[in-house]
């Protein structure tokens, strides 16, 4: 895995999919969006979201994991839940919308059934 920087817009703390979340699932969706690849997708298994977001949280278990992961995916927004061939996966579905990526590098897991915010072809992305 490549060094990625993800940007955090100001208005992800006052919109209505960031407000409808607790504050611990508001903090899971941040180190997802850290853990997405460049099209805004991860694995969403709960090990997977405790390794990368919670690896130091003795605390945080695959429960509170999923809990929050569904609190997130409750009308789709700001994340979208799916399952490809028994894998959980998860992705950010207005990702292209909020991340400028400077070296692109196409998703290695599978899409999502759902329609995402298109990538954007031009080069001030």
């Amino acid at each position: 895995m490549s060094a990625r920087i993800r940007t955090i817009k100001p208005e992800f703390w006052g919109s209505g999919d960031t407000a409808k979340l607790s504050r611990d699932a508001r903090l899971c969706v941040l180190g997802l969006i850290s853990m997405a690849d460049d099209d805004g997708r991860f694995l969403a298994s709960p090990n997977a979201v405790i390794g990368y977001v919670f690896p130091n949280d003795s605390n945080v278990t695959p429960a509170l994991v999923r809990k929050w992961l569904a609190e997130a995916s409750q009308d789709g927004e700001p994340v979208h839940l799916y399952e490809i061939g028994g894998v959980a996966y998860g992705c950010l579905p207005t990702w292209h919308r909020h991340q400028r990526i400077n070296r692109y590098t196409a998703s290695k897991l599978p899409a999502p059934e759902i329609e995402c915010v298109p990538r954007s072809t031009s080069k001030d992305q």
